[in-house]
């Protein structure tokens, strides 16, 4: 039995309740999965977090995953990955890179405070990313004091993160600029966009575009998961 996987599911429960024909793969030592020179460069950060995760197949119905998990201490931390995927053009040309090879966060075990994915449904995944920010219409009404309404083209962005509560991470398809809608929020880390009233658009400190707010949750995630150990080569 793959422990890594017993792990995940007593953690995750409900992705895994009610569902049949689930197959899991042997667990495999870090470094299994390795990132392309390009990959690497681009975001180093996640690459090396990658780099030093066990990795196992898991299939769940038609649906294929890998499972990402990280030995700390007496924990498990893990994602569960969708397998890359050729994306869109019309997406940021830097997260059709990732999704070549890393197809994105769909649930997460072993999580802790302070990192950006807590409460996240999907994070990175070409499904998440297959709409635009169109939603934010629904919320016009917190836009009426705002000279012409929603101050941003809803259809040149996209969502590369999703909260249940509503709150979404949002990159420009071109320009890869990062905003976050969040109408339920007590983050520090974010300011207004200009103009726009509380609990609509911010900006977010750290993370101007779509690599930097990669690298900066891949940073969250390595200050736990991996501690010092570098990846193996």
């Amino acid at each position: 039995m793959n422990r890594h996987w017993q792990e995940f599911t007593a953690d995750v429960s409900w992705f895994v309740k009610d569902r049949k024909r689930i197959a899991v793969g042997s667990l495999a030592d870090p470094g299994s999965w390795r990132p392309s020179p390009a990959f690497s460069a681009l975001f180093p950060a996640l690459a090396a977090l990658l780099e030093a995760a066990h990795t196992s197949p898991v299939s769940v119905g038609r649906e294929q995953y890998v499972l990402f998990s990280w030995e700390s201490g007496r924990s498990i931390r893990s994602w569960l990955a969708r397998p890359p995927a050729a994306a869109a053009a019309d997406l940021y040309p830097a997260h059709r890179t990732l999704l070549a090879e890393f197809g994105g966060i769909t649930e997460r075990a072993g999580e802790f405070d302070n990192q950006w994915l807590n409460n996240t449904t999907e994070s990175l995944t070409l499904s998440e990313a297959s709409g635009d920010a169109g939603f934010i219409r629904d919320y016009a009404w917190f836009f009426e004091d705002v000279p012409g309404g929603i101050p941003i083209d809803l259809a040149a962005y996209y969502v590369i993160s999703r909260e249940a509560n509503g709150n979404a991470t949002l990159c420009h398809r071109v320009h890869g600029d990062v905003l976050l809608f969040a109408p339920d929020h007590a983050f520090r880390h974010v300011v207004p966009l200009a103009g726009c009233p509380d609990y609509t658009l911010y900006r977010i400190k750290g993370a101007p575009g779509f690599v930097e707010w990669v690298e900066a949750v891949a940073k969250q995630w390595m200050a736990k998961c991996v501690r010092g150990r570098r990846a193996r080569k």
